[in-house]
C-alpha cells in the first residue's frame, strides 16, 4: 500500500488492486460521511442499454449474497445513519452518513454492496418497475424535459452525454439481468473505484478496514479500459414544441473541462453573469423586469467537455426579450472588463460558498473523490481559496473570450409554440 500526506489532516492510499482511498480527518465535528465512486455514468451505458448505470445503482441496493434489502436498511438504522447513491453522467456514488462511532458498520455495508451484490431476478424486475415510475414521473416534469430536450442537440452525433441518465422507458424495459451482471463486472473494480471519508475517524484504522475488505484481485479478466469517446460541441438555434405553461430558454456555451487552468476565473464570470441574486440576470430579467421567478447560469464540467449554460422559465410572449437580455449580457462580457466592485462581489459569493461547504462532511468527502476521479491535483481549501482571490479581472476577461464566442452558441427554446395560447394544468394533461 502506498501512501502520502495531501495537506494537514488530509492522506491519500493506493493498494495493491488500484483502489485509491483519501481520508480527511475533521476533529471537531461527531459524524463521518464515507462514500464509494466508482467511474461510471450514463455516458458510459451500451447502446442499447442507456440508463444502465443508474438501473444498476438501484439493483445493488436490493441485497447482496448475505444480506437483503431490509437487513441492509436495519443495520445503517441501527447506527443512526442515512445510507444513500446517486447516478450523474459519469461516475457512481454510495455513501453514508453516520455518527463516528458507525464508521465500521457504514463501511462494511458500502463495501459489501459494491462488491457482494444478489442480482436476484425477482427483484431486478420489482426494481425495474420502479425505475420506469421514476421515469414517468420525470417525463411528468415540463422543466425536465425541456432540458433532455435540449441536452439532446448540444453534443454532436448523439454522443452519449446527451442521454438521460434515467435513459428511457424502452431502454429500461429491455435490458436483463445479464447485462447488469457483465456491466458491473465492467466497471465495478477496485482500479475504477474511489473511497472517500471526511470527519471524525482515524485514518489509519480506516484504511486498515478497507483494505481487509476489498478483494484484492476482483475479476482481473472482465476489467473495464475507461475508453470514452470525447464529446463536440454543437452550434444550433432551434425551438421544441411542448403544451406547458412556460417557455424555456437555454443558451449554451463550450466550458472548461474540469481540470482547466481557467476554471477558476470563468466561475467569477459566471457568477458576475447569472450565480445569485446580486448577478446581472438576476437583476436585469427578474428584479427590475419581472420577467422570470428562475434566470440563472452555471457551469458544468466533465472530464474531457463543459458548458457555460444560461437558463431562464418565462411567459412564451416574453421569450424573444429574455432571450435578447441573456445574449446582451454575454456581449457585455466579451466586450468589457468586470469592474473592481463586482469581480470582488462575485469572489465573495464563491468564497462563502465554498467555506459554507466545509462544514459538510458529505461535501468534503464528494470533493476528495471527484478530484481524483478528474485526475486534478487535490488543493487544500486554503489553497483553493488562494487560488480563487489571486484570480484578476484580465484573467477573467480573457476566460471569457476564450468561452463566450458568438458562433459558438447552442439557443433552444421549448414551449408552446409562439402566438398560441399557454397550456395550464386545469386544462390539459401532459402530452405523451
Amino acid at each position: 500500500m502506498v501512501g502520502e500526506t495531501l495537506y494537514a489532516g488530509t492522506r491519500s492510499f493506493k493498494l495493491d488492486s488500484g483502489l485509491r482511498i483519501l481520508v480527511e480527518e475533521v476533529p471537531q465535528s461527531r459524524s463521518v460521511t464515507v462514500g464509494v465512486w466508482i467511474n461510471v455514468g450514463s455516458r458510459d451505458d451500451p447502446d442499447h442499454g442507456a440508463g444502465l448505470a443508474h438501473f444498476l445503482e438501484h439493483i445493488i441496493f436490493k441485497g447482496t449474497r448475505t444480506r437483503s434489502a431490509l437487513q441492509i436498511s436495519q443495520e445503517i438504522d441501527s447506527v443512526g445513519g442515512f445510507l444513500d447513491a446517486a447516478t450523474s453522467k459519469e461516475a457512481t456514488c454510495f455513501y453514508a452518513d453516520v455518527p463516528a462511532d458507525g464508521i465500521a458498520k457504514a463501511t462494511d455495508l458500502l463495501l459489501d454492496l459494491v462488491f457482494h451484490p444478489a442480482f436476484a431476478a425477482d427483484k431486478i424486475e420489482i426494481e425495474r418497475n420502479v425505475v420506469l415510475e421514476e421515469i414517468r414521473g420525470y417525463d411528468d416534469d415540463p422543466e425536465q424535459r425541456a432540458f433532455e430536450q435540449f441536452i439532446q442537440g448540444l453534443w454532436a452525433h448523439g454522443h452519449p452525454l446527451s442521454r438521460p441518465v434515467l435513459g428511457t422507458r424502452a431502454s429500461m424495459e429491455r435490458v436483463t439481468r445479464d447485462d447488469a451482471r457483465a456491466y458491473h463486472g465492467a466497471f465495478y473494480q477496485p482500479h475504477n473505484m474511489v473511497i472517500a471519508a471526511a470527519g471524525a475517524l482515524d485514518t489509519d484504522v480506516f484504511v486498515a478496514d478497507v483494505a481487509r475488505r476489498v478483494p484484492s484481485n476482483h475479476n482481473p479478466d472482465k476489467a473495464n479500459s475507461g475508453q470514452r469517446t470525447r464529446p463536440s460541441f454543437q452550434t444550433l438555434r432551434a425551438h421544441h414544441a411542448q403544451a406547458t405553461g412556460q417557455t424555456h430558454v437555454y443558451l449554451g456555451l463550450p466550458g472548461p473541462v474540469s481540470g482547466d487552468s481557467d476554471r477558476f476565473p470563468l466561475d467569477v464570470a459566471n457568477t458576475v453573469l447569472g450565480d445569485g441574486t446580486s448577478s446581472r440576470l438576476f437583476t436585469q430579467v427578474r428584479e427590475e423586469r419581472g420577467l422570470a421567478y428562475v434566470v440563472q447560469s452555471t457551469v458544468m464540467r466533465f472530464c474531457d467537455a463543459g458548458l457555460w449554460l444560461s437558463y431562464a422559465a418565462v411567459a412564451t410572449d416574453t421569450a424573444d426579450a429574455v432571450t435578447e437580455i441573456l445574449e446582451g449580457e454575454l456581449a457585455r462580457l466579451r466586450s468589457e472588463p468586470v469592474p473592481s466592485e463586482e469581480m470582488a462581489l462575485a469572489k465573495a459569493r464563491i468564497r462563502g460558498a465554498w467555506i459554507l461547504g466545509l462544514e459538510s462532511n458529505t461535501n468534503r468527502a464528494t470533493r476528495l473523490a471527484n478530484t481524483a476521479l478528474s485526475g486534478r491535483q487535490l488543493l487544500s481549501p486554503d489553497a483553493i481559496l488562494e487560488r480563487l482571490a489571486a484570480v484578476e479581472a484580465e484573467a477573467v476577461h480573457a476566460a471569457v473570450g476564450r468561452f463566450n464566442q458568438p458562433d459558438q452558441v447552442n439557443l433552444v427554446t421549448v414551449g408552446p409554440e409562439p402566438g398560441s395560447a399557454p397550456c395550464h394544468p386545469s386544462e390539459s394533461g401532459v402530452p405523451s
